[in-house]
């Protein structure tokens, strides 16, 4: 798989493991608010408050980089992580959390240059199989790193010295990110650019809203159970440390890695890994309502399956369905998506605070499985059109 891909393509995903390592400042965030003693409640309400801005942002900014490079858009998102990865180190009460927060969010505004700019890059034959090698190569990334700051760095460092060192790990690895997409990773020159063997995809409206709103419900199934709920669960339920949530996170890359080379060997049609990774997250989600440490961590391993099975698959359907104009829908959709985490933070915490953190995975299940019913309609057409290029 790897000696037949571009060289374009290689270099990109070797960078793109950065964002494996980055993400240890997303888990990183909410576990300083504990740290700080934030109560969920209100770290609820701060979540929300700074996706309102992004929400709308993501739309226009989707749009207005189908018309321009996307690598400059990709480089602004790294940046502004950069920076919000600083403003962590800063932040010391609500007022400066609130500032990092937002600094750090931004990046999810330009998610639709990511989207444009592997469109053009990857080859369409060849993408459910690039997305999942990409998988591999950033969850193996997190493995390596998660267990340096699991099982080393932890040792020596406590709560606030060992979340600073990780905060400005992620700053300079994102900076040099960035640069990267300016000097030395392939330019697009639009996000209106398409791969040299992609066919656009005609009449197919509403099998394309309807992928898109699969995407859109999952998120947000994501949004219930993100790591504001997982690492306040960890420290206040079963009493762990500060770096539970980065143990957590670990399992669930270790399991994506060692479900890589298996994905390889099954070699099932693209719908049905949709189906099956769908079944094992929504699985993944309903085990976490019983409350056990043990079971927790475990379910996360069918998590990992699951995942490197539904997100390339989903990928790949998307970007077979997708008009010219995929900024705007994009970022109509990620915008969409933003915004429902106005609500979806306060939601979740007020879930957690008063009938229990369990009851908020449940929620997640429930909604993943509309997620994958409104899918329905894009996996029709998709099977009709791989059976006609059979």
């Amino acid at each position: 798989m790897w000696k037949n891909l571009p060289k374009e393509v290689k270099r990109y995903l070797v960078f793109y493991s950065i964002t494996g390592f980055s993400f240890s400042a997303i888990i990183a965030a909410p576990t300083l608010g504990k740290v700080l003693n934030i109560s969920i409640e209100e770290l609820g309400w701060l979540f929300s408050f700074s996706y309102i801005l992004q929400a709308i942002l993501t739309y226009v900014l989707g749009r207005k980089f189908e018309s321009i490079s996307v690598n400059y858009g990709y480089a602004l998102a790294r940046t502004f992580f950069a920076l919000g990865s600083i403003f962590f180190i800063l932040a010391r009460n609500v007022y400066g959390f609130v500032a990092a927060q937002l600094l750090l969010g931004v990046t999810d505004v330009f998610y639709p240059c990511q989207v444009m700019y592997e469109r053009a890059l990857f080859p369409p034959k060849k993408r459910e199989e690039i997305y999942s090698t990409q998988f591999f190569i950033t969850e193996f990334t997190k493995v390596v790193a998660y267990f340096f700051l699991v099982f080393i760095l932890s040792k020596y460092m406590k709560d606030l010295r060992f979340l600073s060192a990780i905060f400005f790990s992620t700053f300079v690895a994102n900076i040099f990110y960035a640069f990267s997409f300016l000097k030395i990773l392939p330019r697009v020159k639009s996000g209106s650019s398409l791969h040299e063997d992609h066919v656009l995809a005609t009449s197919v409206n509403g099998p394309f809203i309807s992928i898109m709103l699969h995407q859109y419900l999952a998120f947000m199934a994501f949004s219930f159970s993100s790591f504001l709920i997982i690492s306040y669960y960890l420290m206040d339920h079963f009493k762990l440390d500060s770096s539970s949530p980065f143990l957590f996170e670990m399992i669930f890359s270790a399991s994506l890695v060692v479900a890589y080379p298996w994905k390889r060997k099954v070699n099932n049609s693209t719908i049905r890994n949709l189906i099956i990774g769908s079944v094992l997250i929504i699985a993944t989600f309903a085990l976490w309502f019983v409350p056990n440490v043990y079971v927790f961590f475990a379910s996360h391993v069918i998590m990992g399956f699951g995942f490197i099975l539904w997100f390339p698959a989903k990928e790949t359907i998307k970007m077979s369905l997708s008009p010219r104009e995929l900024g705007r829908w994009e970022g109509f959709f990620q915008g969409l998506n933003i915004f429902s985490r106005t609500f979806v933070p306060v939601v979740s915490t007020q879930i957690a605070g008063r009938l229990g953190h369990r009851w908020v995975f449940l929620t997640s299940a429930f909604i993943f499985t509309a997620s994958l019913l409104s899918s329905i309609p894009a996996m029709r057409w998709f099977h009709r059109i791989e059976k006609i290029r059979v």
